[in-house]
């Protein structure tokens, strides 16, 4: 922290609100929840900010764009662009506009200058140049795109709708389509693995929900049947995590339940949803096969406590029984089936899981386990597993157990900046800004300074913030809207991996009375609250921001 932040901290504690270090809703009180959870959401904001001055210092100088590591100076597709460069252009859109119109759009325009190599797809970049493979290998190629692509720019388009994101989103996606390089029964897919098959399940579902192009549609279906009708009952009812399309049987006899396969279900459940919704003439062969698919991992892969284990065998002998970090991800493809069917136990897993979690901190605050260690990227997919669904199913008890392991995270930082070196560390700023933004309900400042509190708690149908700041402070709050419409074209905001949940949303044509500091009330347009509501605030003052439609 900052010595201004730490003296908005101190000033905190000795002006009466306690509750600083605690839960939120600790208090009672809703302006005390609000400023608890400002203090909360400024530690991550601050320590974000040194993440992204680390990284942007070790930029190349000669392409411009961020090693992998510490020690490995090359720019790989499915690391550096992937999981570092996204989330501190995410942080600077929100922290500092200017560096994110300069920089940040600067090392895009270096990512597509050096990197890509077949058509609008890439590959990996030595520090001064050049490709690091002298050959194309379009396994590689495809992986590192699509990884870049739904890692990456996913969560750019769902949470900003840059153009610039969209526009290589959609350039990755068709070049992706065109360069599958399998010869299925079903037509071409880009890969034999699960990892990356719904991965870009997931890239060409919303894609399919923003356009209602059925280019998209048609080549998503070409993957679904291709485990729907051959890889899963192949598998005897679960995805081979690598299938031998030449032998047309499992490569390896094995699911993951773990990021690196998991995302096969999660692509597939976006897909279905996406038809039913859509009335699709061709989602009614679907919605059981997805619903046999989920009970099926839930047969085979869950702990006595209900959470996920590491991987088994294609028969459902337990493999690695080791909980699996990123828990939540593969429970959004339960929540969604439940979504999809209506059937309840679905929803009963999901919520089982987070008593879990609730009861048996472990799977939040020390996620390795086990005596191994994958580092804060354990804690991040934890977290953010945790947040995604309380979004959907709140529990009080949970958010306490998750503002402890988030003290942990966050603590995990060097004096540097660095966490631990290597391009994971993006994925530290895109969980402490995820939580920043709980803790903000979604709202935001448009001139940040490290030294500013911004927190939000709810009263009844009411929005409470609190403002305040080391220094006199004036600028605009801005208040989110529902993105998953707007930016997605979706008609359900369903929970889904790379989504930047909403919390108080306005909509643009609604009528709020919005109360500044105690005085009367005044009538704001949605609209004018996303572009942004003026206030200021003195040096160790609170202001209170009372929001409620009308």
């Amino acid at each position: 922290m900052s010595t201004k932040s730490n003296k908005l901290f101190i000033h905190c504690l000795l002006s009466g609100c306690i509750c600083i270090s605690f839960p939120a809703n600790a208090c009672g009180k809703p302006l005390e929840t609000a400023r608890a959870n400002g203090s909360q959401a400024n530690e991550a904001l601050v320590r974000s900010k040194k993440v992204v001055d680390a990284w942007m210092a070790r930029r190349s100088p000669k392409t411009g764009l961020l090693p992998r590591t510490g020690k490995n100076s090359s720019w790989y597709i499915k690391d550096s662009a992937a999981d570092l460069y996204p989330f501190l252009a995410l942080c600077a859109s929100r922290l500092e506009p200017r560096r994110f119109k300069g920089e940040m759009m600067e090392l895009l325009r270096d990512e597509v200058r050096h990197s890509m190599r077949v058509g609008r797809l890439s590959d990996n970049v030595k520090k001064k140049g050049g490709f690091e493979h002298k050959k194309i290998d379009m396994d590689r190629v495809i992986f590192g795109s699509c990884e870049y692509a739904k890692d990456g720019l996913l969560p750019l388009v769902e949470y900003l709708n840059h153009p610039a994101y969209y526009d290589r989103l959609v350039g990755i996606a068709e070049d992706i389509i065109e360069q599958s390089p399998y010869p299925g029964k079903f037509g071409r897919v880009p890969s034999q693995s699960t990892e990356v098959n719904g991965e870009f399940l997931q890239v060409l579902s919303r894609l399919a929900w923003r356009t209602n192009d059925p280019w998209y549609v048609e080549n998503a279906l070409k993957i679904a049947d291709f485990y729907f009708k051959q890889v899963i009952p192949g598998g005897g009812g679960l995805p081979a995590d690598v299938w031998d399309i030449g032998k047309g049987k499992p490569a390896r006899d094995e699911f993951h339940f773990n990021d690196h396969g998991n995302e096969i279900a999660g692509g597939l459940s976006e897909l279905v949803l996406y038809l039913v919704e859509r009335e699709h003439p061709r989602a009614g062969e679907y919605v059981q096969p997805l619903a046999d698919l989920i009970d099926r991992l839930l047969e085979v892969g869950l702990n006595a406590d209900g959470v996920w284990m590491m991987s088994v065998k294609l028969d459902g002998a337990p493999l690695d029984t080791l909980h699996a970090h990123c828990w939540g991800y593969l429970f959004n493809a339960v929540y969604t089936t439940y979504l999809v069917t209506g059937d309840k136990k679905y929803l009963a897993a999901v919520e089982r899981a987070l008593a879990a979690v609730t009861d048996k901190p472990t799977y939040l605050d020390d996620p390795e386990g086990g005596g191994r260690s994958w580092g804060s990227n354990a804690y991040s997919d934890a977290i953010e597993s945790a947040i995604v669904l309380l979004n959907r199913l709140p529990s009080a008890r949970t958010a306490a157990v998750l503002d402890t392991a988030v003290v942990r995270f966050l603590a995990r930082q060097q004096e540097s900046g660095i966490i631990e070196d290597w391009y994971g560390d993006g994925n530290y700023v895109r969980t402490a800004m995820m939580y920043a933004l709980m803790k903000s309900q979604g709202c935001w400042l448009d001139t940040w300074r490290d030294d500013l509190a911004l927190g939000a708690a709810r009263d009844g149908d009411a929005l409470v913030l609190a403002v305040e700041s080391a220094q006199p402070w004036s600028g605009v709050v801005h208040f989110d809207y529902p993105r998953h419409r707007e930016h997605w074209n979706m008609s359900v905001n369903y929970p889904r991996l790379n989504e930047w949940p909403e919390w108080f949303t306005v909509g643009r044509n609604k009528l709020y009375e919005v109360e500044i500091g105690g005085q009367d009330g005044k009538i704001y347009s949605g609209q004018q609250l996303v572009d942004g509501l003026p206030v200021a605030t003195g040096a160790m003052q609170v202001l209170e921001v009372r929001v409620e439609e009308m």
